[in-house]
Formats: structure tokens, C-alpha cells, sequence
């Protein structure tokens, strides 16, 4: 066997976990090789799943799918000036926190600033 295992409270524990004590303790499982009951899914259920059908399926994906959808539509567009000294673009975003027009001119700010920190250092 590998690893020992002790006894504790009735159950035994292997590796610092505990075994289950009894049948009432273990998870429930439906059946291996359920596929979902959706007409031309061929997605094999889990057997620790109780639903008939797979989780692209079932009305829960589609609920919180379409309550992600409505927060971004929420957020009104702002015009922002890109904050990149070489670029000074307008663009529109509905995030308010966004300083620069693309990662390309976030990235150029960052070795600026970098390059500028360096500079300062080696001169002291």
C-alpha cells in the first residue's frame, strides 16, 4: 500500500484526507456513459451530473451568459486621449480606468517609464 493510513473517529484517513465512513457519505453518482439528451449533442454526461442534459445546454449557461452580456452594455462609451507622450490618439471605450488607445502604446508608456527610471539611477 502506498502511504499508511490511521483510523480516526471511525473513519480511516490516508494522506491527511478522510476516507468516508459509509455509504451515506459518498457522492451520489447517475450512471456512466449518459450522453445529452439536447437532439445532435453527443457530449458525454459526467456520472456526478444529475441533469439529462450538458451544461451548453441547460438554462443556467444561458442565464448567466446573457447577465454578463447586460453588464458590459450598461456601461456607457467615453472618448478617452491615449496618455502615450509619442501618441496622444482619441478613442472610445466604456471603461473608465483605460489611459492608453492600445497594449502597443500601454507597452512604449512602460519602457518610457523604464528607460527613464535607468537614467536616474545610473546618474546618481
Amino acid at each position: 500500500m502506498y502511504g499508511s493510513a490511521v483510523m480516526i473517529g471511525g473513519a480511516t484517513a490516508v494522506h491527511g484526507k478522510k476516507a468516508l465512513a459509509s455509504a451515506d457519505e459518498r457522492p451520489r453518482t447517475y450512471g456512466a456513459g449518459r450522453v445529452c439528451a439536447t437532439d445532435g449533442c453527443g457530449t458525454v454526461l459526467s456520472s456526478y451530473n444529475p441533469s439529462a442534459v450538458c451544461c451548453l445546454h441547460s438554462q443556467g449557461w444561458t442565464a448567466k451568459r446573457s447577465a454578463v452580456e447586460r453588464r458590459v452594455h450598461e456601461h456607457p462609451e467615453l472618448v478617452g486621449t491615449c496618455q502615450n507622450a509619442q501618441c496622444g490618439t482619441e478613442f472610445v471605450t466604456t471603461n473608465p480606468a483605460k489611459k492608453y488607445c492600445s497594449d502597443r502604446c500601454r507597452m512604449q508608456a512602460f519602457q518610457a517609464r523604464v528607460a527613464a527610471e535607468h537614467k536616474g539611477s545610473v546618474a546618481a
